[in-house]
């Protein structure tokens, strides 16, 4: 991760190919995609966030306050409240608490949502009795996240050539690491770790190619990971060590590269605290609302001594281990002694960034990323600690075999069960679910009541329930956006204007584009 002053005219290679990865994977996260938003505040009050700009001109989420949810206390229904969290601006409007430019990311697919609804006749009609337009706009705003999942397979293809990778084997790991972790569940569900991730290989990728004039696109994204989501910046130091470390390039190169980079960061950070500022009169306030979760405030988001469990969280628990639901890491893991020898600065980049997140979120008050599949926190550096991948010059094919078996077998059964479907709350937390996900506990001050439980098994609360290939509620079931779409058809009070074309279309335009982009990949 490095620039230089020369290579400026060079031609990037594997252009041909990084598009049809990107076709394939786009087709591949589409056709999967969940196309339900409505599940946690981190997806629905993202889609509010865009839709209310595209009505509004703003980013605050009213809509919210218009929704009730029940509310449960050991196992009983006690009433309802608004679906809300976040925090009350200064201005008494509800904002939601996530980076401002992932609401502007999904800005193009949520206008293609709502000229689709047009042409399907899906009219808008006010909340609650117009779920149906919400359904269809709502499926296809979160195939954003397919097209940035599809991105960060391209923006890895690109880095692997760079670093001097075979050209197939820079394919087989970019098919790896598109189809075998858990980029792929990213790419089918509305949190914004995809767009992080795509925008962390690219900088990365840019920087690598030693292009003079890619350094400020790099800078540019890494300030866009940062925006989306403030704890991307944990990992953008990493960039600067790499560009420092690189003693081949001269040093006036490295310095300005520095810079630009420092500057970036910077940049990203004073717009979170501006924001803060402007929302909440406050610079430090980013809207979390914990008084749901942590019986004595204020929150202490970071501590130190749970750090060690963290760890166990992230590494080594079945529901969360980076190994499992990443299993092509372990190539890398044979790798980076060679890559260390052949490309030490940008090594150096990838274990700074890997040590930071693992240290920055074991260290978190929900290391695991809260409901989620895998360990949701760190996909934006998953694509970065496939490179040393690249450089393995010993890779039994054994391995890589069981690696891509048990990838797409984790990846698959994630793309099929929602984790809300199968993360239940469990009944000592007063959801009344079969299997726990959190567990409760007597916090330090500071922090929740609930913490995650190592002993949460993916999948099992899903596929051994008897409804759940059938179940009454629209947006649960099977998580395929087609499905959702015929469940709402079927079972909305206005359900019947959602088009039974509609429903055929969306697979059969996804299957059409993944095998002629297969069959393209196959050629080469």
């Amino acid at each position: 991760m490095y620039p230089s002053a020369d290579m400026s005219g060079s031609r990037t290679p594997g252009t041909a190919v990084g598009a049809l990865l990107f076709l394939f994977f786009q087709a591949l996260y589409g056709l999967t995609s969940s196309g339900n938003v409505f599940r946690v505040p981190d997806e629905f009050e993202v889609y509010f966030q865009v839709e209310h700009f595209v009505d509004a001109g703003d980013i605050s989420v009213p809509q919210t306050m218009a929704i009730s949810q029940r509310v449960v206390k050991d196992g009983q229904a006690v009433g309802q409240e608004p679906v809300f969290f976040g925090t009350i601006g200064r201005n008494r409007k509800p904002y939601a608490p996530y980076g401002p430019l992932v609401a502007f990311l999904a800005l193009p697919h949520h206008l293609i949502g709502r000229a689709v609804a047009s042409l399907a006749g899906v009219r808008r009609t006010p909340l609650p009795g117009g779920l149906a337009w919400l359904f269809v706009v709502g499926g296809f705003t979160m195939l954003a996240t397919a097209t940035a999942a599809a991105l960060a397979v391209t923006g890895f293809h690109r880095a692997a050539l760079a670093i001097g990778a075979d050209q197939r084997d820079a394919l087989r790991l970019s098919l790896l690491l598109g189809g075998a972790t858990m980029l792929w569940p990213y790419g089918t569900s509305f949190f914004s770790e995809a767009f992080q991730a795509a925008a962390v290989i690219w900088a990365a990728a840019l920087l690598l190619e030693k292009k003079t004039r890619s350094v400020a696109i790099a800078a540019a994204l890494i300030a866009s990971a940062g925006l989306t989501k403030v704890t991307s910046l944990v990992f953008a130091p990493a960039f600067v060590v790499a560009v420092l470390a690189a003693r081949e390039v001269a040093a006036s190169a490295r310095i300005k590269a520095a810079v630009a980079l420092c500057v970036a960061i910077a940049f990203a950070a004073g717009v979170h605290l501006t924001w803060n500022a402007v929302r909440f009169g406050d610079p430090l306030n980013f809207g979390y609302d914990w008084a749901e979760t942590i019986p004595q405030l204020p929150a202490r988001a970071f501590l130190a001594s749970d750090i060690p469990r963290g760890l166990l969280v992230l590494l080594a628990s079945p529901g969360k281990s980076l190994l499992l639901w990443a299993p092509p890491l372990v190539l890398s893991t044979l790798g980076i002694r060679q890559f260390w020898r052949m490309h030490r600065a940008v090594a150096l980049g990838v274990v700074v960034a890997g040590t930071s997140g693992l240290i920055f979120f074991a260290a978190y008050l929900f290391p695991e990323g809260g409901y989620s599949h895998g360990p949701r926190n760190l996909v934006p550096i998953l694509p970065a600690l496939m490179l040393p991948a690249a450089a393995a010059s010993l890779r039994p094919r054994w391995l890589i075999t069981v690696c891509g078996v048990v990838g797409v077998v984790m990846a698959l059964a994630a793309a099929n069960v929602s984790y809300l479907d199968d993360q239940s709350i469990g009944a000592d937390l007063g959801g009344g679910g079969r299997a726990n996900y959190y567990e409760r506990v007597t916090p330090l001050p500071g922090r929740a009541f609930n913490r995650y439980r190592l002993a949460y098994i993916p999948f099992v609360e899903s596929v051994t329930s008897p409804d759940w290939w059938r179940s009454p509620i629209p947006g649960q079931g099977p998580d395929f956006f087609p499905l959702h779409l015929a469940q709402a058809r079927r079972q909305l009070p206005n359900g019947s204007v959602i088009p039974v074309w509609l429903i055929g279309a969306i697979p059969i335009w996804w299957v059409t584009l993944l095998l002629g982009s297969a069959a393209a990949l196959y050629k080469r």
